[in-house]
């Protein structure tokens, strides 16, 4: 379907315009995808003084319970109203280099090893100023309460509770 839009509207423009339509297509990367955005600088989400929390999930490209975490929980809750006053994002382990936390800049596997990651999808809560809250969601336990042991943790951050995820 989203094929036969891209053609429909190719053919619709005239030829340089469709060209450059179709490099530009090509070539952007989207910042978001699936509807949580990668996390390339967690200093400046916790630096930036709005006082938010930040949930983030480690995954990997090649992880399919990662896409279906994305997809079906946390896609649909970074568009929640109920959650705008968190960040939530996503570092893939085996993609792109992050600014941390504490402003140093280590590639997403190496950030993963330092929070303990081992098993993706791995679901970490961090208060507004970049401390670990609560403990680790790992993998998909059980999919029926998946979302809800989500909001535990990010509870645990609002509040800035180290232990609140039991």
């Amino acid at each position: 379907m989203m094929l036969q839009r891209l053609s429909g509207l190719l053919l619709s423009v005239p030829l340089p315009g469709a060209v450059t339509l179709l490099i530009g297509l090509l070539l952007t990367t989207p910042a978001v995808a699936g509807g949580v955005e990668r996390a390339i600088d967690l200093h400046a989400l916790a630096g930036n003084g709005d006082g938010q929390p930040t949930l983030i999930m480690f995954a990997s490209s090649r992880c399919p319970y990662c896409d279906r975490a994305e997809q079906h929980h946390l896609a649909p809750m970074a568009e929640d109203a109920a959650f705008a006053d968190v960040h939530i994002r996503k570092v893939m382990l085996d993609r792109e280099i992050v600014r941390d936390f504490d402003g140093n800049s280590l590639p997403g596997n190496a950030l993963g090893q330092h929070y303990g990651v081992r098993v993706v999808p791995t679901i970490m809560a961090f208060d507004a100023e970049g401390r670990p809250a609560g403990r680790p969601l790992v993998g998909i336990p059980n999919e029926t309460l998946y979302r809800s042991q989500i909001r535990v943790r990010i509870e645990a951050a609002r509040n800035g509770a180290g232990d609140g995820s039991r």
